[in-house]
């Protein structure tokens, strides 16, 4: 039994080592599995990483938008109020002129009055309406050419002219500028 023992203790070592050399080749294979799932898992963090701080950017600057937009339709809801309210209570000034109610003997001063609160109420239609349109960037009431002028007036903001922004200002200023010439007209009248 002696010779054999050699030789038999070489082909168990090479069986042996055979095994291990399997058991091996199968923790590679394990180990390369589990390194392609985590390289896996390293690209779906690198894209969620990249997804998240892509998708932050977009909703804050859309939020930021958003916010401004909501502001200006705040106020322009607001100066619509104002305005609605103005033109009321204009109306009621101008639906109480009646000129049979008015007696003789004060006919002209009457007239006079009705005539103000017609020019009054014009001016302050006018001042009023370049309000809302510089609010709104367009014509509260469009131009003949209909959606041309008001397209042409939705674009406004820094591409204004000289001339819309002296129209603008004139206005605004017209409700003062009508004052005056009545004041003028009526000192004239009772000179």
């Amino acid at each position: 039994m002696g010779a054999g023992g050699p030789m038999e203790n070489i082909s168990q070592e090479l069986q042996q080592r055979q095994q291990e050399l399997i058991l091996l080749q199968r923790q590679q294979q394990e180990l390369e599995q589990r390194k392609r799932q985590l390289e896996e898992l390293n690209t779906r963090r690198n894209e969620l990483t990249h997804g998240q701080r892509e998708i932050r950017e977009r909703l804050l600057r859309a939020i930021v938008i958003l916010e401004r937009a909501e502001g200006q339709s705040r106020k322009e809801v607001e100066q619509m109020h104002e305005t609605r309210q103005t033109f009321s209570e204009q109306l009621a000034e101008i639906n109480a002129i009646d000129p049979s109610e008015w007696s003789p003997s004060s006919i002209e001063e009457e007239l006079s009055r009705a005539l103000a609160k017609v020019d009054q109420a014009q001016a302050v239609y006018t001042q009023s309406r370049a309000k809302l349109d510089a609010l709104r960037g367009r014509d509260l009431e469009p131009a003949e050419g209909g959606e041309e002028g008001a397209s042409s007036g939705a674009s406004g903001g820094a591409h204004d002219s000289f001339t819309d922004n002296f129209l603008r200002g004139l206005a605004f200023n017209l409700p003062l500028i009508a004052a005056l010439l009545l004041g003028w007209i009526l000192l004239r009248l009772l000179k």
